[in-house]
């Protein structure tokens, strides 16, 4: 993908937010007509979309389209979290950096932590995320982890920074993710992590991890991401069902 060309998509869409085009509570065109207007693919325009998602200006919804929620961007992160295209998309807008690379025998006490086999070899991949379009302190820092056999994916991680790592695993070895499993909580950073996020030491993060398995439930890949909370809104949305 492009992505100065989804850049340019998103900047012309925030102008004509702020200036009253698209009116607070208003939709936006639908994708279709987006990429008509702007002689885009459509995979473009969703990576616009997710930018303004970022921003906290516009929310999206399946079957309602995607609405304009405020004529400003917010001062924090926003990610909205409804499928795992967004997860995709989520990836695509931000740069991945990567900081170091560790391989490694698990141990007992890292195996019972992370889920992984005692004994088994795997690697981590540690990184810094920075959004392109916010350009401000980093985002996060994320630990990836797999098995051993797919290392050859860290060279293709490096190349291209905008790709996941799972779904580089995906591609490159057919292997297929079925589900994956969130879990969000509360941490202090501690003062390296603070150090490299540019951070005050102490203050508070939220932690998520992401198991990503197969349809057999085998783990793939595991994932562990730390955002400082002044940069960071984790926005889920749940839909009622009626019998």
């Amino acid at each position: 993908m492009n992505e100065a060309r989804y850049a340019l998509v998103a900047k012309d869409l925030k102008d004509k937010i702020v200036t009253g085009g698209y009116p607070v509570g208003s939709l936006l065109p639908t994708e279709l007509e987006l990429c008509d207007l702007y002689e885009v693919s459509r995979h473009t325009v969703r990576a616009a979309i997710t930018q303004l998602q970022n921003l906290g200006m516009v929310s999206r919804r399946k079957r309602v389209g995607t609405r304009v929620e405020s004529c400003a961007p917010s001062g924090g992160y926003r990610q909205s979290l409804d499928s795992v295209e967004d997860l995709v998309h989520l990836a695509e807008t931000q740069v991945r950096s990567i900081q170091q690379v560790r391989h490694f025998v698990a141990d007992i006490a890292e195996a019972g932590r992370l889920g992984l086999e005692p004994g088994g070899r795997y690697f981590c991949v540690s990184s810094i995320r920075v959004d392109q379009e916010q350009g401000r302190a980093p985002m996060c820092w994320t630990d990836v982890y797999a098995d051993e056999q797919y290392a050859a994916v860290i060279e293709q991680a490096e190349q291209q920074p905008g790709q996941l790592i799972a779904g580089l695993i995906e591609s490159g070895f057919g292997r297929r993710i079925d589900v994956i499993t969130q879990q969000v909580r509360a941490v202090l950073l501690d003062a390296d992590l603070a150090d490299r996020l540019q951070a005050e030491a102490g203050s508070p993060a939220l932690k998520i991890v992401r198991q990503y398995r197969d349809e057999t439930g085998a783990l793939i890949v595991l994932s562990e991401t730390t955002h400082p909370d002044d940069r960071f809104t984790l926005v889920m949305n749940m839909r009622r069902q009626f019998a």
